[in-house]
């Protein structure tokens, strides 16, 4: 439901009744309205709290309650749509919480709210146990819980705690992020981030700056499992990816492992721990106590195929016989661990994830998947169209229907966005035909990577998106199609311009004159209907064939196909020559998606 008059009117009133003394825009008074109601403060107490104006390094306003011992930090969007605080994250990582509990001052004429913050807080620093980052909005919070992009900005922000500890001088203040919505209605729970588990440490060594620390020991294969129950595809989300496929070879010998220990008890578990090469996790901080270990914020960066292998196996053996009989087997199995202590979005961890994960041959686009662009274009499309975007691979096969459904999906689409034909689809709508070959490098290079995934794309029409994305799905019937009705020489060409008919294909889509009805029927779930298929195999005949006829009888382009020699149907030069034939016989213009 919108922002109902009774808000607005209430928002209009206090603006009108302060703007003249506080001055900033309307929407800045949000804050001054919540905290008024929240505190039970009068609004001329409050207004030094608050920042009125821009300036804000992602920090609107703060409250220090001094019988809660918590320091409470705000930011406001006047609005229910929860994606603007996405850039809010990003600047209080980047600089609000630096300023704050690192920085030496803060410049006055920037912000004097931050200012007036630290000398309070200088006041009161023993007294703080709490920090809590609130992020206040008119909206629903099923969305802001299910939005890929918001859970890994926060993440990053939450990983900020060092800055918190060292301010205070204790490991034990807390800083969470959390999201509010004006609504009044509850947030939701959310997954533990905080685990106890056994774990039997061996050794460990420390970095020569003193920043990272790496346990070695043995942890039970159980708690690991318990711990993904608790967070689920959270736990995994540092890796690169999820599960691979129950039919993948090293997952069929776990599964054959567990039922021989567990099932059979053809072996001691011992003999699991002999034969597994051990699993890699990163952690904010591994605490010691009574035999039992408490691990916080934790990630699990290599061994996601054998917690989904003991999660399928159970799931498969539920109701066998001697499961129960197996438990204790089950929970005797041990792996050998190495536990990194440091922030779990850390470079320095990913490319701890990357070495950790050369036993599966790791492609460039797997490295790409927790980027926050791609998270992004994962929350566009799931919010605008519906439809999955697995940047990491294999993510969609390791939902449930249960899981898909409470996670907002149509469970009966069995079809999911992958990153590698996205990006040759962004290519092929941009006519880098060249590019759409080279796609290690394209996500191996940053500046070709940032123009192919371009922000844009986050905030332009996902059905555009989704609509082009099935051209490649497509592509083989429009391509027999061109070959039924060319002639020979062009005939042989195509398997070699295949890039380039599908950018003449996109490119005729988004010319169609029908193109708002395109995108409502087709442009909403990837489907292969029949008719979509239809017209993309007229278009291919009707239209791409003969810009084909037309560019490949100039001079220079029938001298080489005379000579055999293909390599200029795959440059970027020849889809530009393609374009304007396409302007000249069919009046279409570059489209952008």
């Amino acid at each position: 439901m919108p922002i109902t008059r009774h808000d607005q009117q209430a928002l209009d009133q206090i603006y009108t009744d302060y703007s003249d003394r506080y001055k900033g825009r309307k929407e800045d008074y949000f804050a001054l309205l919540y905290l008024k109601s929240k505190f039970q403060r009068n609004p001329e107490e409050i207004a030094n709290w608050v920042s009125f104006g821009g300036n804000d390094f992602g920090i609107d306003a703060f409250y220090i309650d001094r019988n809660a011992k918590s320091l409470y930090l705000y930011q406001f969007k006047w609005s229910e749509n929860h994606n603007l605080f996405k850039d809010s994250l990003e600047r209080i990582a980047r600089d609000g919480l630096a300023q704050i509990f690192a920085a030496a001052s803060v410049e006055p004429n920037q912000n004097e709210v931050l200012n007036t913050l630290r000398a309070e807080l200088s006041e009161v620093k023993s007294g703080i146990d709490h920090v809590f980052v609130h992020f206040v909005f008119k909206g629903h919070l099923d969305a802001v819980d299910k939005s890929e992009g918001l859970a890994q900005r926060r993440e990053t922000v939450e990983n900020k705690s060092h800055l918190v500890h060292h301010f205070f001088g204790r490991d034990d203040v807390e800083l969470a992020v959390e999201f509010i919505s004006d609504r009044r209605t509850p947030p939701p729970a959310r997954p533990s981030e905080s685990h106890s588990i056994s774990f039997t440490k061996t050794d460990s060594i420390r970095s020569d700056d003193g920043k990272r620390e790496m346990y070695v020991g043995f942890v039970p294969l159980m708690d690991l499992y318990r711990i993904f129950r608790s967070m689920g595809q959270r736990f995994l989300d540092r890796n690169i990816r999820s599960g691979l496929s129950a039919d993948n070879p090293p997952n069929r010998k776990i599964r054959e492992a567990l039922s021989d220990i567990v099932l059979k008890q053809k072996y001691s578990p011992d003999v699991f721990s002999f034969n597994h090469n051990g699993v890699t996790l990163a952690a904010e901080r591994l605490q010691f106590e009574d035999g039992r270990s408490m691990i916080h914020v934790p990630r699990l960066l290599n061994g996601a195929q054998t917690i989904t292998s003991v999660s399928r196996f159970l799931q498969d053996n539920s109701d066998h016989p001697t499961i129960k009989n197996g438990a204790p087997a089950l929970e005797s199995i041990r792996l050998l661990a190495k536990i990194v202590i440091d922030d779990p979005s850390s470079d320095f961890v990913a490319q701890v994830t990357i070495c950790n994960n050369r036993q599966n041959p790791v492609e460039p686009w797997h490295l790409r998947a927790n980027d926050k662009i791609q998270c992004d274009l994962h929350d566009r499309l799931k919010e605008s169209v519906g439809v999955f975007y697995s940047r990491q691979e294999n993510a969609y096969r390791n939902y449930s229907a249960d899981d898909l459904e409470e996670l907002g999906y149509d469970s009966a689409v069995q079809r999911d966005m992958k990153i590698r034909p996205l990006a040759q689809t962004f290519l092929a709508s941009q006519g880098e035909i060249a590019r759409m070959s080279q796609l290690p490098e394209v996500f191996e290079n940053q500046r070709q990577y940032e123009d192919t995934f371009r922000p844009s794309y986050v905030e332009s029409d996902a059905r555009k998106i989704v609509l082009a994305y099935k051209v490649g799905l497509l592509l083989k019937d429009a391509l027999r199609q061109i070959e039924e009705h060319a002639n020979q020489k062009i005939r042989v060409a195509v398997p070699r311009a295949r890039n380039l008919i599908w950018a003449m294909l996109i490119q005729g889509l988004l010319n169609d004159a029908k193109l708002p009805e395109l995108l409502d029927e087709y442009g909403t779930s990837l489907r292969k209907e029949n008719a979509i298929r239809e017209l993309l195999k007229k278009l291919a005949s009707q239209r791409v064939l003969p810009i084909l006829r037309d560019v490949l009888a100039k001079p220079e382009h029938a001298d080489r196909m005379a000579q055999e020699k293909y390599d200029f149907l795959r440059t970027k030069e020849l889809f530009t020559q393609c374009k304007d034939a396409a302007a000249d016989r069919f009046q279409w213009t570059k489209r952008s998606l």
